[in-house]
């Protein structure tokens, strides 16, 4: 069976990835499933007990969020690989809890789950301050969150595009994407 395609949308929050994630689904003429951090994150809290989660400090949240980072990327190849398309919008961060619970960086872990996997790397862009003015707007996200994202975001990713969300709408974002993608 044929895999399916995998976009990697990266980017802090309020970049876009979202809102391009849903324009994909709705001009794409194949079918695309859309995974994110703020879809797994509730499910993955549902599946820990509340004795881990009230008994964690900082260095133990960090610990049960980098798993379910890694149980998230599991679980979209699962779905690739039963020929599903599916959208990741995701942050490829290099949060403590990586490097002291895997010994990896989030992107190595990555690469290392889909490896032999096609994976369509997206960075999508958005100026700090426009991502500061949605993440008021939207007002489920911290003020400065887009900057406290961006300074610990993976400097050494390899990317198949790029896109800011500043100049281009989420459509004309989609499009570029999936018409670069069918080209390659």
């Amino acid at each position: 069976m044929k895999t399916g395609k995998i976009i990697f949308l990266n980017g802090v929050t309020s970049s876009g990835k979202s809102s391009i994630s849903k324009a994909v689904q709705e001009i794409a003429d194949e079918q695309f499933y859309h995974l994110s951090n703020d879809m797994f994150f509730p499910i993955a809290h549902q599946m820990l007990h509340d004795k881990y989660i009230e008994e964690a400090g900082e260095k133990a949240t960090e610990k049960y969020m980098a798993e379910a980072i890694v149980m998230m990327y599991h679980f979209a190849k699962a779905v690739a690989e039963q020929g599903i398309n599916i959208i990741i919008d995701g942050m490829l961060e290099e949060r403590s809890g990586f490097m002291e619970h895997y010994k990896k960086t989030n992107y190595d872990i990555m690469l290392g789950v889909f490896a032999g996997f096609d994976i369509f790397m997206v960075e999508v862009f958005c100026p700090l301050g426009e991502c500061r003015r949605r993440n008021i707007a939207r007002g489920d996200r911290g003020e400065n969150q887009s900057c406290e994202q961006h300074e610990i975001m993976n400097k050494t990713i390899k990317y198949d595009f790029f896109v800011d969300t500043s100049v281009s709408s989420a459509d004309e974002c989609a499009d570029k994407i999936l018409k670069e993608l069918y080209r390659s």
